[in-house]
């Protein structure tokens, strides 16, 4: 009977172990879909940032040429 109840007190650890870790991968699921999704929107700004940051040297490198334009023709 000691084996039976050995087993008994064994197997509800492990039954025990295993909600346990089975929470934690939900968990740790959750948060990998929670990353997933900041870094979705970190290349999203990123893009943007990119493309603002050309559409502004576009329009300094425009700048400069009409200075450059109109001191040539002075």
């Amino acid at each position: 009977m000691s084996t039976t109840g050995t087993e008994n007190k064994t197997t509800k650890q492990l039954k025990k172990e295993i909600s346990n870790q089975a929470q934690e991968i939900g968990r740790l699921r959750g948060r990998i879909g929670d990353l997933r999704d900041e870094m979705s929107i970190m290349n999203s700004e990123i893009s943007n940032f990119k493309t603002r940051v050309a559409e502004d040297i576009r329009k300094v490198v425009n700048a400069i040429n009409e200075v450059d334009r109109k001191n040539k023709n002075k």
